[in-house]
C-alpha cells in the first residue's frame, strides 16, 4: 500500500563527482554534422523505462509501472512506436535484458523514470542504454528527477530531464522530432545552461479533461499483468496452501490491477513528497484533478474486459475519497449497478487509500456492498503530538471510531505507521506500538517504517533543523566510478529514543535474515508483528512494555503462510524468532 508514497529523497553529491562530471549545454540530437536539424523520416521509435528494483518488492510492489504505461499509451494515440521495459519481470538479468532491447532497433528517445530509493540501480540502466545507444535522446522523469533535476545531470548522461506530468513534454518533442527543430527549450523539462547551470522550464498539471483523455489512452490490453500475477503466486507459495479458501484469499490479494483516477494528494504531510510533485512542476500550486464516477465505472469495465482473471482493482489515488467528496457513493452506486447487470464480476473486489477522517457510516457501508474488502489510511502515528508535527493532528479523533466501524462492518483497514519523529518521545513510540498491536489483533493488517525518510521535495527534507539527525548512505552506479552520499533516514532527536529506534532497526533486520531462507514470503502483516517482536525487549527495558512476548509470538505463528507440507518448516520460522522475556506488566488498550 505504501509503494506509491516511496517516493525520491535527494542525494547529496560528493566532490569527486562534481569534479570529474563534465559541463556546459546539453547536446541536442537533432542537430547533424552539418549543424542543421535532421528530420525524421519515419515514426519516431521511443523506449521508456520502469524504476528499477532488483530486490523486487523491498521498495516497489511488482506490478507494470503504471504511469510509464499511461505515458505510453499517449505517445501510440499519435502513432510513435513506443515499448515499455520493466527492469523487474525479467526473464533474465535486467542489464542484459535491456541490452537486448535497445539493440534491437535504433532508438530515438530513451526515457529513464527513477524514484529516490531506486536510484543508483535507475543509473545503472541509464549509463548502460548510453553506451549501447549513443544517439538516442536520453531523458530521466519521475519524482528523483523532477525535485532535483540537476542531481541528474551530475550523477546521470542525461540529455534532458521532464518535470512532473510527461505527456506534454514527450509529445513536443515527438512533434519537434518529426519537423526536425531543435530539441531544446522544451516546456516542462529542465536542462543544462551554458554555464553549467540547470534551467528549469515549468508546466502547468495537467486539467481535467487532459489527465482524463491520459489514463483512457492506458494500454491496458497491452499490460501483461499475467506475468506479474505468475512471480506473485511463485512467490507467495500458492499452490502449496492446505485449503481452497486459503489460495483463493491469497489470489485475491495476487491477481490484482492498478488504476489511477486522480493527480495528486494536496494534504501537505510533512513527510510526503508527493504532495509537491506538481506544485514543483509548475512553479505553482497546481489544481486537483480526477475521473468522475461514471468514468472509473467505464475504466474498471476496461480493466475486466482486458485482465478477465482479474480478482481486485486497486485504486492508487494517494487519496480516493475526501471529507467532501462527491463522487463515492454514486460510484458505489454505479459498480452495484454494474455488479447486477454482468457489466462487472460480482466477485470482483476493491482496495483504496482513503483519509480516514473522510469516512462516515455512510460511506463506509456503500463501500462494503460496492465490494471494497480493504481500505488503507495514513494513519502514520497514533500520538497526538507527532500527528501534529506530520500536519495530521485533525485526524486524531476520527481513528478509533471509524476503524471500528470499518471492522464490524467486515471491511480490513490497512494502517501505514511510521514509529517515531524527529521530535517524538519514547512514549509516543510505545503509544503506536500498543496501538498497533492491538488493532492488528482486531484485524487490521499494517505497515511500520522505524523513522521518516527524506524524500526529495518533502517539509521535513528541506528543514535545516532536521539536517544534523540526518543519516547519510554512501552509493554507488554499478560499473561506473560514480558516487555519491544519499539521505537516508530522519532520526529523533533525543538521544534515548535514537538509539531505541536503531536498536529496534538492528534486531529486526537481524530477524528477517533468519527468516528470509525459512518463509515463503514476508507481507506486512508478518513484518509489522516482527517489528513489535523485536520492540518488546529494548521498550521493556525503558520502564515501557509493550505485549506479552509469547503472545506476540504465538501471533506471528498464526499468520504464517500455512503451507501444505511445511509444518516443520514453520515450528523452525517461529523458533528464529527473538527470545524475549517479559519484563514488567503490559499496559491494557482501551477496548475499541
Amino acid at each position: 500500500m505504501r509503494e506509491e508514497t516511496l517516493q525520491a529523497f535527494a542525494g547529496v553529491l560528493h566532490k569527486d563527482v562534481r569534479k570529474n562530471r563534465a559541463t556546459g549545454a546539453s547536446r541536442d540530437p537533432t542537430q547533424g554534422q552539418t549543424g542543421r536539424p535532421t528530420q525524421l523520416t519515419r515514426s519516431p521509435r521511443i523506449l521508456l523505462i520502469g524504476p528499477y528494483d532488483p530486490l523486487c518488492g523491498e521498495y516497489t510492489f511488482l506490478a507494470p509501472p503504471l504511469g510509464v504505461w499511461r505515458l505510453a499509451g499517449v505517445l501510440e494515440s499519435v502513432g510513435v512506436e513506443v515499448k515499455v521495459f520493466d527492469p523487474n519481470c525479467c526473464a533474465e538479468p535486467a542489464g542484459r535484458a535491456l541490452e537486448r532491447e535497445i539493440l534491437a532497433c535504433p532508438w530515438d528517445v530513451i526515457g529513464v523514470s527513477t524514484t529516490g530509493m531506486t536510484l543508483r540501480f535507475d543509473l545503472e540502466l541509464a549509463h548502460l542504454a548510453r553506451r549501447l545507444a549513443p544517439r538516442a535522446l536520453l531523458l530521466a522523469g519521475g519524482m528523483e528527477a523532477t525535485f532535483r533535476p540537476e542531481l541528474m545531470f551530475s550523477l546521470g548522461p542525461f540529455d534532458c530531464v521532464v518535470l512532473g506530468e510527461g505527456e506534454r513534454p514527450l509529445l513536443e518533442l515527438v512533434a519537434r522530432l518529426r519537423s526536425g527543430a531543435s530539441l531544446r527549450g522544451v516546456t516542462g523539462t529542465a536542462e543544462r545552461a551554458a554555464d553549467g547551470g540547470c534551467l528549469r522550464m515549468p508546466q502547468r498539471a495537467l486539467e481535467r479533461t487532459e489527465l482524463r483523455d491520459a489514463i483512457f489512452r492506458t494500454p491496458y490490453e497491452k499490460m501483461p499483468y499475467s506475468l506479474y500475477w505468475e512471480r506473485l503466486e511463485d512467490a507467495y507459495r500458492v499452490g502449496s496452501l492446505p485449503t481452497k479458501a486459503a489460495r483463493e484469499a491469497r489470489l485475491a490479494e495476487v491477481r490484482s490491477v492498478r488504476l489511477i483516477t486522480l493527480n495528486y494528494c494536496p494534504m501537505g504531510c510533512t513527510f510526503c513528497s508527493s504532495t509537491n510533485f506538481l506544485h514543483e512542476a509548475q512553479g505553482s500550486v497546481a489544481s486537483i484533478a480526477r475521473l468522475d464516477a461514471e468514468e472509473c465505472v467505464q475504466m474498471l469495465q476496461r480493466i475486466v474486459s482486458a485482465h478477465p482473471r482479474v480478482r481486485t482493482v486497486i485504486f492508487q489515488d494517494d487519496i480516493f475519497v475526501f471529507t467532501k467528496d462527491r463522487r463515492i457513493l454514486p460510484l458505489c452506486e454505479a459498480i452495484i449497478a454494474a455488479k447486477e447487470t454482468g457489466a462487472l464480476p460480482r466477485e470482483l473486489q476493491f482496495i483504496s487509500t482513503n483519509r480516514i477522517d473522510a469516512m462516515s457510516p455512510e460511506r463506509l457501508a456503500a463501500m462494503r456492498q460496492a465490494g471494497f474488502r480493504v481500505l488503507g489510511f495514513g494513519i502514520e502515528n497514533f500520538s497526538r503530538n507527532v500527528l501534529d508535527e506530520f500536519n495530521k493532528v485533525h485526524i486524531y479523533s476520527h481513528i478509533r471510531p471509524t476503524l471500528t466501524s470499518a471492522l464490524e462492518l467486515g471491511i480490513t483497514p490497512f494502517l501505514d505507521l511510521i514509529l517515531s519523529s524527529p521530535r517524538t518521545t519514547l512514549a509516543d513510540v510505545a503509544a503506536t506500538l500498543r496501538e498497533a498491536y492491538h488493532w492488528l489483533r482486531q484485524g487490521c493488517e499494517v505497515g511500520m517504517y522505524p523513522y521518516v525518510i527524506p524524500f526529495s521535495g518533502a517539509a521535513m527534507s528541506a528543514d535545516p533543523t532536521l539536517q544534523p539527525f540526518t543519516v547519510y548512505e554512501r552509493r554507488q552506479v554499478a560499473g561506473t566510478q560514480i558516487a555519491w552520499d544519499q539521505p537516508s533516514k530522519i532520526l529523533p532527536m533525543d538521544p534515548a529514543v535514537r538509539e531505541t529506534i536503531l536498536r529496534i532497526e538492528r534486531d529486526f533486520e537481524e530477524s528477517v535474515l533468519q527468516l528470509q531462507p525459512r518463509a515463503a514470503h514476508l507481507p506486512s502483516r508478518l513484518r509489522s508483528l516482527l517489528w513489535i517482536q523485536c520492540s518488546l525487549q529494548t521498550m521493556a527495558e525503558q520502564g515501557l512494555p509493550i505485549a506479552d512476548a509469547e503472545e506476540v509470538r504465538s501471533e506471528f505463528a498464526a499468520r504464517l503462510p500455512q503451507l501444505a507440507d511445511t509444518e516443520e518448516v514453520r515450528s523452525e520460522v517461529t523458533a528464529t524468532l527473538p527470545q524475549l522475556h517479559q519484563a514488567a506488566a503490559v499496559p491494557t488498550v482501551a477496548a475499541a
